[in-house]
Parts: structure tokens; sequence; C-alpha cells
């Protein structure tokens, strides 16, 4: 059976994926700060993510309990709504800690198995604050960081057999959307043209496509996923 990594995957989208993965017969590993994950994981492992030195560890306790990884879905990601002033260096480096240096280095660490076992797949979680601009400029920064990693590695990695691509979410009716001040997000869902929020299913959708070979010869992509904005 194959099997995947999902980071964040206690929150509203991360459990999405996993479900969805496991209903396509991935075994997942279940990723992120709580202590517990989605049931149906096979494994859960409780990591901060920016302890950077002990990425490669998680992924070698992943494959001695389950076997090689196929796939990994970047979706953890740390967000913190906070005036531009008021932004402190603490919060920037934990921001783009978290969304890009930990993305790129379990990319890093999980193709390096893969191109021992023959290929595979990685799915990063961007946003479209990546794409235009974000109220919270340390995310929309990272974010955009994750949009150009994601094109660069995929050129990278594609002479291995390893797929890159990523989904660009807008407003996702779980996790940091629910956390948004009532009139922040009354104001962007009116601007929306579906007038709604993505559900998370809808966004693991679009993963579970990325991971599928029904995506076989699309790399490099990131796909936005937002209602029509």
């Amino acid at each position: 059976m194959s099997v995947a990594i999902v980071t964040g995957s206690a929150g509203g989208l991360g459990a999405a994926i996993v479900r969805r993965l496991h209903a396509d017969g991935w075994t997942v590993a279940s990723v992120d700060l709580a202590e517990s994950g989605p049931v149906e994981a096979a494994r859960h492992d409780r990591a901060d993510l920016t302890d950077l030195g002990g990425l490669d560890a998680l992924v070698d306790g992943v494959e001695a309990g389950l076997g090689p990884v196929s796939l990994l879905v970047n979706n953890a990601a740390y967000w913190r709504p906070t005036p531009f002033f008021e932004l402190t260096a603490d919060q920037i480096q934990r921001t783009l800690t978290v969304n890009v240096a930990a993305t790129l280095l379990l990319c890093q660490a999980v193709a390096r198995r893969m191109i021992a076992h023959g290929g595979g797949g990685i799915v990063n979680v961007a946003s479209i604050a990546g794409r235009r601009g974000s109220t919270q400029v340390d995310y929309g920064a990272s974010k955009a960081g994750v949009i150009n990693l994601t094109a660069t590695l995929a050129r990278e990695l594609a002479a291995h057999g390893i797929r890159v691509n990523a989904v660009a979410p807008a407003l996702i009716d779980a996790g940091m959307g629910d956390r948004l001040p009532p009139h922040v997000k009354e104001a962007y869902l009116a601007q929306t043209p579906l007038k709604r929020g993505a559900r998370p299913e809808e966004i693991a959708n679009v993963v579970a496509f990325l991971a599928s070979e029904e995506a076989s010869y699309v790399t490099g992509e990131t796909i936005d996923v937002h209602g029509g904005l």
C-alpha cells in the first residue's frame, strides 16, 4: 500500500485531506502539534515543525513504521493575525520557519528517499494570499515562497520521477477561516463570486487529484481554488 505523510493533519483541512487520501487507499501518516490525529490515519507523530533539525528523523520514523513514503502533503502552516507595524521578528521568523523552511526541508528529506524508491509526489498547500498579497504580510510572503519553491522543485526533481504541485485556497470554512474577525470574513465573502468559503473537503479533493495518477503529467503547477476571485 502507498504511504502518504500529511502535516497539519489535526486541523479542519488537514483532517479532510487525511480522510480523502485514506478513502483513496493511501496509508496515511499524520503529523501535527496536537497529541492525536484523525482516526483514519495509520500513524500519528506529534511534531513541532520549528524544530528543523528533527524533520529527517521524523520521515525516518514514518518509513520504519509504515514503509516507503510515496506522497508528502505539506499542509501545516502558521498564521497569527497581527497588524503590520506590530509584527515582531519572532513572529516573522516563526511564520517563515513553519511555512517555508519546514516545507522545503520536508521536501528534501522525502525526495531523497523517493529517489531511492523510484519516485513519488509532493503537494504543497499554498494560499491565494501568496498570489495577490494579504492583509497579513508575513503569511502572504511565506505562501508566495511556497508557490515559488513548488515550481522550482518540480524542475529539480522531474528527472527523478517526482512530481511537485500545490493548491492555493482562498477562505476555507475551517481553521484560519474560523478565526477571522466577522467583519473581515463578511467583506471577503462579499467579493467572492460564489459567496461562500470552501469546504475543507473541496480543497482535499484537489489535493487528492494532484496526488493521483490522473495528474501524472501535471507538475510545477499551483491550482487556485478560490470561488472565482
